[in-house]
């Protein structure tokens, strides 16, 4: 399958991983990968994926919901916003999406 609306895909989004605090570097694959910003091609996804793919998701991302929540807070006031914040926000919202369907 080929999402299109992938953040990690889009030309412009360059994403460095120095920028992405050190707690969160191992997620980066992830995050990519579930970095959708359409709403019907995450429903998509999430529906064609297996439910061991989604179970490494939602063990993956959950227990730096809150972490991830205080990065996207101290950068709030950021113009424009960090690709890798915007990355890992699209990407949390999807774990948050399928953790609330497991």
């Amino acid at each position: 399958m080929d999402i299109t609306s992938r953040y990690a895909d889009i030309s412009e989004v360059i994403i460095d991983p120095a920028n992405v605090p050190e707690q969160f570097r191992h997620l980066i694959p992830l995050a990519k990968e579930w970095s959708i910003g359409d709403d019907a091609e995450l429903e998509f996804y999430i529906e064609a994926a297996s439910d061991s793919t989604k179970r490494q998701l939602v063990d993956a991302f959950a227990p730096h919901f809150a972490a991830l929540w205080e990065w996207h807070q101290q950068c709030a006031n950021l113009v424009p916003q960090p690709d890798e914040l915007i990355l890992f926000d699209i990407a949390a919202n999807a774990a948050n999406e399928v953790q609330s369907r497991l």
